[in-house]
């Protein structure tokens, strides 16, 4: 049970980095979020379970101080999500201190002969207690360093919430929805996470006579094995949040699987481009020019960060282009041109050999919901509908 939570980890973390790699590559924050984790409670069960005296002994307390990063992490994934790229400045080492702490408080711990956590390990196996502390330290007593590890990791985990509530409040309307998604995905994540520790704690005080009499090896073992399901809560959690692992990408048949491949393949790259230069265009003209001639938005990752990669214009300036002269904004000026491009393929003939999903992911849209949302406020109707009364 327990290494089945660890292959189901591996693949929710290959999952979630083939399907965001591509758009921000900030998702191995969110990997290594979902590593610690899973270490840290793989380390806490082995350590009260039959054997594995030397994997614990290798696990436990020496991966403390990248404990410590899961914070960090957090803030740093959510911050390369709201700006649409990975986000790594000089700030973290900041961050980072906390960690830097726990190594040093741990150097004796490192130095302390492996044979003889082996052998302590071993020993408390045998007599059904494991104290976790029981070991030298510099500064601070370790168990003070786990106390301090846990109301560390939560205050970043409650004031990466307040981020995201702050963003959306005062945030443009077109972020509006995107900050609302990323807030019910984080706050349901931290939710999973704190609940799932906390029922562990309450099914041990609940089934102690006295606290401390009773560990975790005995309830996990002699009451059946059922601390061992609390380690597969976390990647089922994915599982049961497919728009978040999968990035919103809705399933497509074979056909148009395979049509989408070989489409891409035809497709340039928006970052590889060679964008308009003449420096007496102003910014809109150079803007208009650059998706006109190449099309960048029938990719589904285009955004104002590749306009800013590819014009060398700052996010800022775009914005207000588009804002000020187009009065309106790139999402909605972006699927226009994807709109108009989806007519243009069903007058074509697309929807004959395509599904209306088909169509819609080689326009450039990376989910239904988008599409169909975009496509009825455009048009007032569904692309069926539209299909049956213009053709």
């Amino acid at each position: 049970m327990l290494f089945t939570s660890i292959i189901l980890v591996l693949l929710v973390s290959i999952i979630l980095l083939v399907n965001h790699w591509s758009q921000n590559k900030g998702i191995v924050y969110l990997v290594a979020i979902i590593f610690f984790l899973n270490l840290r409670q793989t380390t806490i069960l082995l350590a009260n379970s039959d054997g594995y005296e030397t994997l614990v002994a290798i696990l436990h307390i020496h991966f403390d101080p990248l404990i410590f990063l899961m914070g960090p992490f957090l803030l740093y994934y959510l911050k390369s999500q709201v700006q649409g790229k990975i986000v790594f400045d000089k700030y973290f080492l900041l961050h980072a201190v906390p960690a830097l702490l726990a190594f040093v408080n741990t150097l004796p711990y490192y130095s302390y002969p492996f044979e003889s956590k082996v052998a302590y390990i071993s020993q408390a196996q045998e007599i059904y207690f494991f104290d976790p502390w029981h070991f030298p330290y510099l500064i601070l007593p370790l168990k003070y360093q786990g106390i301090g590890l846990i109301i560390f990791n939560t205050s970043y985990a409650l004031f990466c919430i307040a981020y995201i509530i702050g963003l959306r409040k005062n945030g443009p309307n077109y972020q509006k929805k995107k900050l609302s998604v990323l807030l019910q995905h984080t706050f349901a994540f931290i939710l999973t996470t704190i609940a799932n520790n906390f029922i562990l704690m309450i099914f041990i005080v609940v089934n102690s006579p006295q606290i401390g009499d009773l560990s975790y090896r005995q309830l996990a073992f002699k009451g059946g094995g059922y601390l061992f399901f609390m380690a597969l809560v976390l990647p089922l959690f994915f599982f049961l949040t497919p728009s978040w692992l999968y990035n919103e990408q809705q399933r497509l048949n074979v056909f148009d699987t395979i049509r989408l491949f070989l489409t891409r393949f035809k497709q340039p790259v928006a970052g590889s481009l060679v964008a308009p230069t003449n420096e007496n265009l102003s910014d809109m003209e150079r803007i208009i020019t650059y998706i006109e001639k190449e099309k960048p938005y029938l990719q589904v990752n285009f955004s104002l960060h590749n306009i800013s990669q590819v014009l060398n214009i700052p996010h800022i300036r775009i914005s207000n282009a588009f804002n000020q002269q187009l009065n309106t904004s790139f999402p909605v000026y972006r699927n226009k041109l994807r709109l108009a491009h989806t007519i243009s393929l069903i007058y074509d003939g697309a929807h004959l050999t395509n599904s209306i999903e088909g169509i819609a992911v080689l326009s450039g849209f990376k989910s239904m919901s988008i599409f169909y949302s975009a496509f009825r406020e455009e048009h007032g109707m569904t692309p069926t509908e539209w299909i049956k009364k213009n053709l």
